[in-house]
């Protein structure tokens, strides 16, 4: 799962210039944006604002 979470950071990383919605990050990670935004907390200690 940790490299999943890494691979979408690059991707955010990549993206910080487009117009980037929890929505479109989601669906990069094959996931619904809830469930995002819950793994992504638990795994990183953060928020994804």
């Amino acid at each position: 799962m940790l490299k999943e979470l890494n691979q979408v950071i690059e991707y955010i990383e990549d993206h910080l210039t487009d117009d980037l919605s929890l929505e479109s990050i989601a669906h990069y990670a094959g996931c619904s944006d809830y469930h995002f935004r819950t793994v992504f907390f638990h795994l990183s200690g953060m928020t994804i604002k």
